[in-house]
């Protein structure tokens, strides 16, 4: 199959192109014939790319254009957005009657032990915290014992007066002379008793003490503190 039938083949509608390949077959020699032959076939193609271009950069709309022309549908108008709109709301609505009905319950069963403590304010206990007036150390008993205004006794009162103190235990009055603003027992340091009075008295607190009624075991007998701040003297 010869040059001239296969650019035939290929529907080549250029006359001129082909009048100059025809007579270039005929009066040239060969390499000169395969040449031109090559020559009109890449110019043939060179112009039919060309043409093919230039409509397509035509049509090509610029960026400013782009811009410029509004959007015919928005992302909020789409179908999917709607959807997932309608799920969130029907979501949150589920979850508000849930609480709703929730309280409802609560209200109409009224509250439980377990509610009432769960909303009391508990006390964050730290370390070093006081629990109870016992657990005082030593430095903060030593604290309180600064407090102290009235004079140590010079001399025993129960030998003075021939007192017997286990027969005193009701006499809140005289339970409170030997007892601490904090409900403890004196140190015969400062009631200056000997040690056998110092004894019977400790005996007739802690049964003051014992019988609940008669002496506090944390703090003064209110009475000697009405009495004391009608006065405006401190008992210790």
């Amino acid at each position: 199959m010869s040059l001239e039938q296969s650019l035939r083949r290929l529907a080549i509608r250029s006359k001129p192109i082909c009048q100059q390949c025809r007579r270039s077959f005929a009066t040239s020699p060969a390499t000169r014939q395969q040449s031109n032959a090559t020559a009109a076939v890449a110019d043939l193609f060179s112009n039919s790319a060309s043409q093919s271009t230039k409509p397509a950069t035509a049509s090509r709309p610029t960026p400013a254009a782009i811009a410029s022309t509004p959007s015919s549908e928005s992302p909020t108008e789409s179908p999917n957005f709607t959807l997932a709109r309608s799920a969130i709301q029907l979501a949150g609505e589920a979850r508000r009657l849930q609480v709703q009905r929730q309280l409802a319950l609560d209200t109409e069963r009224g509250w439980n032990r377990q509610d009432l403590e769960r909303q009391a304010a508990h006390r964050k206990w730290k370390a070093g915290d006081v629990y109870a007036p016992h657990d005082l150390t030593g430095i903060e008993m030593a604290k309180w014992k600064k407090l102290r205004r009235r004079s140590k006794p010079k001399y025993d009162v129960v030998d003075q007066l021939n007192l017997k103190p286990i027969d005193l235990y009701k006499n809140f009055s005289i339970m409170s002379e030997y007892v601490s603003e904090m409900g403890r027992i004196k140190h015969s340091n400062e009631t200056n008793l000997r040690p056998v009075n110092q004894r019977r008295m400790a005996k007739a607190v802690r049964r003051a003490i014992g019988v609940g009624i008669l002496m506090p075991s944390t703090h003064r007998h209110p009475e000697i503190l009405r009495i004391e701040n009608k006065t405006g003297a401190r008992g210790y």
